[in-house]
Parts: C-alpha cells; structure tokens; sequence
C-alpha cells in the first residue's frame, strides 16, 4: 500500500509526501514512491496516543469483559486513538486485580495500564470514592503489577500520603509516576521530582492552583520540566487556559481524554468507579456535581486544542509523541517513521477522519 501525495506529520512538521507500507510497517518516506491512493489534500497523522483513559462504548476498564475490552477497542480506533493505556481507579482491591489482569493481557490498541488511585488522600479526591482510598502499599502494587503480567506503565501518586517519597523512588525509573489528586505545594511537588516522579495528572484539576506566592503544583508542572497531562474537552479548562498553558509547557504538554464509559454515547446515567455519573451535552458529573472525566475522544482534544490557538504542530504532537513517550512507547507508536507499525489516520482539512489503520490493516 501506498499513500501519496498526503500532507504527513513527521517530526513535528507537515510534509506533502508518499508513505509505503509493507506487513503492517512503515516501509518507506518519500516522493514518487509508485502507485498507490491519491491523498491530496488531505492529512495522514500518526494514530493517536491516549494515555489516561477510563473508558467508552458504555465500558470501562475497571469492569469491561475480554469482549467488551474489543468493542472499546473498536470504538477507539473509530475515533483515531489506535493506543491507549487502560486508567484504572480506586476500588476496592479485589476488583483492581481482577482487571489489571484482563487489562494487562489485552491486546493492541490497549498498549498497557495506566494507574489512576488508589494511592490517594481524600483532600483532592475528585471523582474517586472516598471508601477505596488506600495508604501506600508497594506490596500491592505489586501484586497488580503481576496480576497485569508487568505491564503496568503509568503510576498516579499523591506526593502528600506517608512513604511516597520512597515509594517513587522504588518504582522510577521502570514505571513512570505521576502526580495527581494531591493537596501537594510547590515543594512537595519538587521532591517527588528529585525523587523520580516524571509528570502531572490532569493539570489544573484535582491539585493545588497557581499563585504569586505559592506557585503550587500547577507552577511547578508549567515552570518546570516534567511532563504534564491535559484534559481538553472544553469543560474541565477553559480554552484561554488551555492556549496559555500549551504555550508554556511547549514539547511536555499532551492530550489526554479521561474519558469514561458514556464517552461517544448520548446524555443519561452511566457509572465511574462504581459511583453514578449524570451525563448532560458536553459535562458528566457525579451526584454533588463535582466533574467525572469527560466524554470525548482524544481526537476530540487534540481538534479543541487546534481551534483554541495552540500551533497545529503542536496540537498533533501533544496528542501522539508526547503521550507515547511519557509512557515509554516512543519505539512503539506515536510517530510516522520507517519501522514502525503503521497505525495511521487520514483526515481531512477541517480534521474530521477519513480512514483508521491499525498495524497497516485498514478500519472499516
């Protein structure tokens, strides 16, 4: 198969090009590279990367079936994500192992798990149930980590619990670990740094602000250098803070959608981490209102990013390369390069999505 003529994304500019694909891989980059499809006019990106994910199609990864697994799976790749990373929360711990283990053998575009609680305290909780939330305990994570056959890649730790310190320190640099649902300043953020942590869960939300005296944990994240993860649904930050935030995070800002099950789904009652959550437009959220993840894709995030002014460069990358390295997958996915599997997107001018391949085989 070749693709030719398209406006291709690589290293972070656009290039009117042919791309050839031979057994699911990217065999050559070039001009004139035979007969193949006519893509001018139009856009081939890399499939998108989304690293923290809770769930669509009405599932999520907590509680989804091998089966339901696949029509997540689907659903994904129909919305141009061709890897994720399945977010579990807090819950109770019988059910975390039950799912790290159907989660952790699932196979692509499920890239692995992403650990979201339950290794939190309750002063920034947000959507988690207060019920499951658990000191740290590596030997837990332990046994999720086995439980996942080892392929638990992202881990969210509140820097404030006791033992955090040195629980970062036990699992970086083999598992990347975030922070997140924390009352954390400024300085307990810059120890949890020195101590491995490499990013920031959902930025703004969930954490301590930013201000002229205390730059908190969200000054920490934007005058710093670790990575950080940004909803960018419209809802949970506002597009000015969006622009802004990208503009100063520049190369370590990334979309992710923190979706849940009632992602790509019409208004109505659906649940996240066994608590009811009322979907209306845009907006899904628990009972006392506070927010409940999102309900839009990533390629949703990335577009959002776009029309609030960030670079188009920068917008793509965010959504593709900055995820996959953040979770150790810059080998595997998140770039168009020979060698590596052709998980493509093609879209139009207005980014809407023309065609999904996975691994070279195209998505009807």
């Amino acid at each position: 198969m070749v693709l030719k003529n398209a406006s291709v994304f690589l290293e972070n500019r656009f290039e009117i090009c042919d791309v050839a694909v031979e057994d699911g891989k990217i065999a050559a980059i070039g001009a004139d590279l035979g007969p193949g499809e006519d893509c001018t006019g139009l856009t081939l990106l890399p499939g998108l990367v989304d690293i923290h994910t809770h769930g669509c199609a009405d599932y999520d990864f907590d509680h989804a079936t091998a089966e339901q697994l696949e029509e997540m799976s689907a659903c994904y790749l129909r919305h141009g994500v061709t890897a994720v990373l399945a977010t579990l929360m807090t819950n109770p711990k019988d059910l975390l192992l039950e799912a790290a283990a159907r989660c952790g053998s699932a196979p692509a575009p499920i890239r692995g798990i992403y650990l979201e609680g339950p290794f939190f305290g309750p002063a920034k909780k947000g959507a988690h149930d207060a019920r499951h939330l658990t000191p740290i305990d590596g030997a837990f994570f332990a046994a999720l980590d086995e439980a996942a056959g080892g392929n638990i890649r992202v881990v969210a730790v509140d820097p404030c619990l006791e033992g955090a310190e040195a629980f970062i320190r036990d699992l970086a640099p083999a598992k990347r670990v975030t922070l997140a649902h924390t009352p954390a300043g400024y300085d307990d953020a810059q120890k949890a740094f020195a101590a491995g942590a490499t990013q920031v869960t959902h930025l703004f939300n969930a954490m301590t602000g930013l201000a002229h005296r205390e730059p908190g944990l969200v000054g920490a994240a934007l005058s710093g250098d670790c990575l950080a993860e940004v909803i960018c649904d419209g809802i949970h930050i506002h597009p000015a803070v969006l622009k802004t935030a990208f503009k100063a995070l520049e190369d370590r800002g990334m979309v992710i959608s923190d979706s849940m099950a009632a992602c790509g789904l019409e208004d109505g009652e659906y649940a996240l981490g066994g608590q009811a959550v009322t979907v209306r437009g845009p907006r899904a959220t628990l009972a006392d209102g506070t927010l409940a993840g999102s309900v839009t894709f990533a390629w949703d995030g990335m577009v959002n990013l776009i029309r609030a002014g960030v670079p188009k460069e920068q917008a793509v990358a965010a959504a593709t390369a900055v995820p996959a390295k953040s979770a150790g997958l810059e080998e595997v996915c998140g770039t168009i390069a020979v060698g590596r599997a052709a998980d493509l997107v093609l879209c139009d001018s207005d980014w809407s999505i023309r065609k999904v391949w996975l691994a070279g085989r195209a998505l009807s």
